[in-house]
């Protein structure tokens, strides 16, 4: 789980004393609580998308320490700042695994409204669908299949869908 902390500002400042290098940074205030990304993700060397996946995961904890340091502090939600954390499960690069964490864990346990997807359009589509129903807002930032968005208005990527990968080579 990544929070708020000053360990990217740390590892800018590595051979001096860490409270006067950043002695010109104010402290983070956070009234309006932790938003919390929930996630799964392969996260053991023997996965099949644990390449793709560690860098994904590596990209998420930039972003959140990058929002959560000063001069940022976080979002502003409702006049509120909040911190962002994330929670990751390993899911083995396993569809059924995904599906069990989604509709275990991240849906019963926990009260998370936002979800980030695995890596792969196969393993998000099991997220999605657990997603949509629940009313989560999900992120599909490893995923391009049609089928992983279609008539799922909770789930949102960043990849250009599939189905536009070929389009300018038809033209």
């Amino acid at each position: 789980t990544r929070s708020a902390d000053d360990s990217i500002a740390s590892s800018l400042f590595p051979n001096s004393d860490r409270s006067d290098s950043l002695e010109y940074l104010p402290e983070c205030l956070y009234d309006g609580g932790v938003i919390v990304f929930t996630h799964s993700m392969s996260l053991k060397p023997d996965d099949k998308f644990f390449t793709s996946g560690k860098l994904q995961l590596s990209a998420m904890e930039i972003m959140v320490d990058e929002i959560n340091i000063a001069p940022r502090c976080g979002v502003m939600v409702g006049g509120k700042n909040y911190s962002i954390t994330l929670k990751t499960f390993g899911d083995d690069s396993c569809k059924e695994k995904v599906a069990a964490i989604a509709s275990g864990p991240m849906s019963k346990y926990f009260n998370d409204q936002f979800w980030v997807g695995p890596y792969s359009s196969g393993l998000t589509e099991q997220m999605s669908k657990i997603a949509n129903a629940t009313g989560r807002v999900l992120l599909a930032g490893g995923a391009a299949s049609t089928s992983v968005f279609a008539s799922r208005p909770t789930v949102f990527g960043t990849l250009p869908p599939t189905s536009n990968y070929l389009s300018h080579a038809v033209e």
